[in-house]
């Protein structure tokens, strides 16, 4: 019986809200157990080694519920064996106390304990730091990596994280020439290799080399949409490499909040209209054209004073000076909000209490917090680049994204035109088909399994 692992390794060392690609690596990864066939495990590539480990199941499953994490730094440096975890002699490390708590009850412990003893469990119990919102812990590492994956020519290892940053795709590919195994792959977008001005400079040369080696790598590709899935295809083809089995399947629009509790809107927002905007500030996703509309706005008195420009998300690169000019500009420095970390339940207050949600990216491979408003009936301004047509419909107004004086137009419109907002919220409700998470990885699991099927 075929083997599947689904490679958590980005999930591991991820302490922040989940955004994009590591939201769809976890919400997919946690739905296995419900949508696939076939049993499966979860495991973690440990870079300085080249080998991937099984994640003992109690751990993988508080990574997937966003309980826990583990510092990159800290996973690299970890001591793994090549055995199966036991229970070590006389240093087991109980689940949960702080570092100081941790040394002092193995202090109380190691009183009475030969040398001999201690030498042996401490290679038996290498510790890691576990990060929590309630601070961090050591465990052994063994109550972390269950052994390392068995590879095989039936073993099957999903990929859905940011690899290029946390793993070494060359290494995975000497791996495989041994084992033979299956390496599948989350393709989100090729923008590095499209448009690499919207990329980090440092990171151009480096996706570039990370997507040529995936391409020899994946035997299968799963494509975030019709749109990266032709992408790739091109680029295969137009690079005279073999075009691997690939399929695409939607994402979650969904956002499900473990706590119970009601999201909170922050006390600027408070009896204001505001405008949306939940993205990384970066200059792909053109924050600058919706500043320099929402300004325009101001100033002609377009725009009433009670009105606010809000953007969820973390501050990117080469966006500096665009930040820089909001926080010094005196129509704009109390006008403009910039949250990030923000909770999925206070995402969800944010976009229910949007007047309407902006997308002017200039490229995507999909656009999550678009499909996340429609599903909310919110009435949804977007660009008309990349995968936003396909994956909005006849939802959203469309806008080329470097057409400034449509944007101006539009914006001071939605904010005051309460005809034009209830046709675009109704457009939403009635266009846009919602995707659940758990129809998402229903889709997902279907398509490995005909591939596996396949390749039988």
């Amino acid at each position: 019986m075929p083997k599947i692992y689904f490679d958590l390794t980005t999930s591991v060392s991820w302490g922040g809200a989940p955004v994009g690609i590591t939201r769809t690596e976890r919400e997919i990864a946690k739905r296995a157990a419900d949508h696939c066939v076939l049993p499966v495990q979860y495991c973690l590539f440990h870079r300085p080694t080249g080998r991937y480990y099984e994640l003992a199941p109690a751990f993988a499953d508080r990574v997937l519920a966003g309980k826990c994490w583990i510092s990159r730094d800290a996973v690299e440096a970890m001591t793994v064996s090549d055995e199966p975890a036991t229970a070590s002699v006389g240093l087991a490390i109980p689940d949960g106390p702080s570092i100081p708590a941790t040394i002092a009850r193995l202090g109380r412990k190691l009183h009475d304990v030969p040398l001999s003893q201690i030498l042996e469990g401490r290679a038996a119990n290498a510790l890691v730091s576990i990060n929590s919102e309630t601070g961090t812990r050591l465990v052994s590492v063994s109550s972390v990596l269950a052994r390392p994956v068995p590879l095989k020519r039936d073993t099957w290892i999903i990929n859905g994280g940011l690899d290029w940053e946390y793993k070494d795709v060359r290494k995975i590919r000497s791996l495989k020439k041994k084992a033979n195994f299956k390496y599948v792959s989350i393709i989100y977008d090729i923008i590095p290799l499209l448009y690499p001005q919207y990329v980090v400079p440092f990171y151009v040369d480096l996706l570039k080399r990370y997507f040529g080696e995936l391409f020899w790598t994946a035997d299968y590709a799963m494509c975030i949409s019709a749109t990266t899935r032709r992408d790739v295809e091109n680029h295969l083809q137009q690079s005279r490499m073999p075009v691997f089995p690939m399929d695409d399947w939607p994402l979650g629009c969904d956002i499900v909040s473990d706590d119970a509790a009601s999201g909170r809107l922050p006390t600027a927002l408070k009896d204001r209209r505001f405008l949306l905007y939940v993205s990384t500030v970066e200059p792909r996703k053109s924050h600058r054209t919706i500043i320099d509309a929402f300004e325009h706005g101001i100033r002609t008195g377009q725009i009433s004073d009670e009105a606010m420009c809000v953007f969820v998300g973390r501050i990117g690169w080469n966006v500096e000076n665009l930040v820089q000019e909001i926080k010094t500009n005196p129509v704009l420095a109390d006008r403009v909000l910039f949250l990030s970390a923000v909770s999925d339940k206070d995402l969800l207050e944010l976009y229910k209490n949007a007047r309407f949600v902006v997308f002017p990216s200039r490229y995507e491979g999909y656009g999550l917090s678009l499909v996340e408003a429609m599903a909310l009936g919110k009435a949804c301004i977007a660009g008309d680049a990349g995968s936003l047509r396909e994956v909005g419909g006849d939802a959203p107004l469309y806008i080329d994204p470097i057409e400034l004086p449509e944007w101006s137009r539009a914006i001071a419109t939605a904010f005051n035109d309460d005809e034009m907002v209830a046709n675009l919220e109704r457009r939403s409700r009635s266009e846009y088909a919602p995707v659940t998470w758990d129809e998402s990885a229903r889709r997902f699991y279907r398509s490995l399994e005909r591939w596996m099927e396949t390749a039988r």
